[in-house]
């Protein structure tokens, strides 16, 4: 499989890539990968795909538009602001796939209800829900001294990137039971979910790779 080359590539990405029929129609990508990178590859696969990629980042919004522009599937991309975590602007049963790597931890514990809400009805029914988000078996958790504090109302822990007192994240972190607990509780049927590393990038642009490869649950669920 010929994918876009510009930004390196990613584990879990592919993996995602695997799951798609080439009859796929409409995929909504939450969280706009690198310079929409997934979402060409997206758009490779499946042939007939209309796309909706977002974001609320502005700047990293037009940074992708600016990236998909080099490609020929862009007309097939539809690259926009919008919060998950609000009321979405579709109708009911409107994809066939929504993906969602390494966004939906950013979520409060609240937000997120309200997300998977969301997503349950848009989804078509036995449409593919694809997530990935960060174990509570991350290295980075693995020293108290760099974890400033924990919510338990909100389930954020905010902490020190990298063992580095320099940039402060706030993340959900989860364990495969808690991930598929929560999914389950919104409807989803729990197809796979599995555990691994993969290195991720400390910026955009994916230039700046992680000390130690970072540790991800994956859940491939259905509605």
């Amino acid at each position: 499989m010929k994918t876009n080359s510009i930004f390196k590539s990613s584990k879990s990405e592919k993996r995602f890539l695997k799951l798609l029929d080439k009859d796929v129609e409409n995929i909504l990508s939450i969280g706009i990968s690198t310079g929409g990178s997934a979402e060409i590859n997206m758009a490779k696969v499946c042939p007939k795909a209309q796309i909706v990629a977002t974001t609320i980042d502005e700047k990293g919004l037009l940074f992708t538009k600016e990236q998909l522009e080099k490609y020929e599937e862009n007309s097939r991309i539809t690259a926009k602001i919008e919060d998950v975590s609000k009321k979405m602007p579709y109708k009911g049963n409107a994809f066939d796939v929504v993906y969602a790597r390494l966004v939906l931890h950013y979520l409060t514990k609240g937000q997120l209800e309200c997300a998977l809400k969301e997503i349950h009805r848009i989804l078509k029914p036995n449409g593919i829900f694809y997530i990935v988000a960060r174990s509570k078996s991350e290295w980075e958790l693995s020293k108290p001294e760099f974890i400033i504090s924990y919510d338990k109302e909100t389930n954020i822990t905010t902490y020190y990137e990298q063992w580095e007192k320099k940039i402060i994240r706030k993340r959900q972190f989860f364990t495969e039971d808690e991930l598929k607990e929560i999914l389950s509780s919104h409807g989803f049927k729990i197809e796979s979910c599995k555990s691994y590393n993969e290195y991720l990038y400390t910026d955009y642009q994916r230039t700046i790779k992680s000390k130690k490869p970072n540790f991800l649950t994956e859940v491939v669920a259905r509605k």
